[in-house]
C-alpha cells in the first residue's frame, strides 16, 4: 500500500469514527461542539490554501471542491434533526443511516478515486493527461478533495449551529410550565 493510500485510509477512518462516536445517533449540541469543527476548518483550510499556488485551474479546481462540499454538506444538514429535551432544555442532534450513508459514500468514494490512480493504469493515465490538459497540479487536486471535506464541516456546523440558536431562543420563550393537579 503505497503512503498516499495509507495515510488516505488513516484519515477515512479517523473521520468516520468521529461521525459514528459524536454525530450518528443523539448527542448533546453545545459550545464545543460547534467550536471544534470550525477551528478544524479554519486550521486545514489555511494550511491548504498557505502553500497552494493560486492559479486559475487550481482556483478552479478548489472552488469546485467546495462547491460540492456545500451541496453536500446541505444533504447531511437534510439528514439531521436539532431537538430540544423538554425535560431539561438541553439541545440535541439526531442522525441515522441516511446521515452515515452520505458520510460512507464521500469517505468511499475518495478511496476508490486513489485507489484507481494506483491500481488502474487507464485510469491514472486519463486522469494524467486531464490534470496536464487542464494545467492543475497536485496541489489544485489536493485542494479538491480538502476544501470539499471543510465545506462539508462548515455547512453541517453552520447549519446546526443555527437550528441550535433558534432552539435554544424558543426553548427561552416559552412560559414555564406549570404543573396541574387533578
Amino acid at each position: 500500500m503505497s503512503d498516499a493510500m495509507r495515510d488516505a485510509v488513516v484519515l477515512s477512518a479517523i473521520l468516520l469514527a468521529i461521525v459514528l462516536f459524536t454525530q450518528v445517533g443523539r448527542h448533546r449540541f453545545g459550545v464545543i461542539k460547534l467550536l471544534l469543527p470550525l477551528g478544524l476548518v479554519v486550521f486545514v483550510a489555511f494550511e491548504m490554501l498557505s502553500s497552494l499556488e493560486f492559479t486559475a485551474p487550481n482556483m478552479t479546481a478548489a472552488g469546485t471542491g467546495v462547491a460540492i462540499g456545500v451541496g453536500i454538506g446541505i444533504g447531511l444538514l437534510w439528514t439531521m434533526k436539532v431537538e430540544t429535551d423538554r425535560g431539561n432544555g438541553k439541545v440535541y442532534t439526531r442522525a441515522g443511516l441516511a446521515y452515515l450513508a452520505i458520510w460512507l459514500t464521500v469517505l468511499v468514494g475518495r478511496l476508490i478515486f486513489i485507489w484507481s490512480l494506483e491500481n488502474v493504469d487507464s485510469f491514472a493515465i486519463e486522469f494524467g493527461k486531464w490534470i496536464v490538459k487542464n494545467e492543475i497540479d497536485p496541489d489544485g487536486v489536493a485542494a479538491f478533495f480538502v476544501l470539499m471535506a471543510m465545506a462539508m464541516v462548515l455547512v453541517r456546523t453552520v447549519g446546526v449551529a443555527a437550528r441550535w440558536i433558534k432552539a435554544l431562543r424558543a426553548a427561552n420563550s416559552e412560559p414555564p410550565q406549570v404543573p396541574v393537579e387533578v
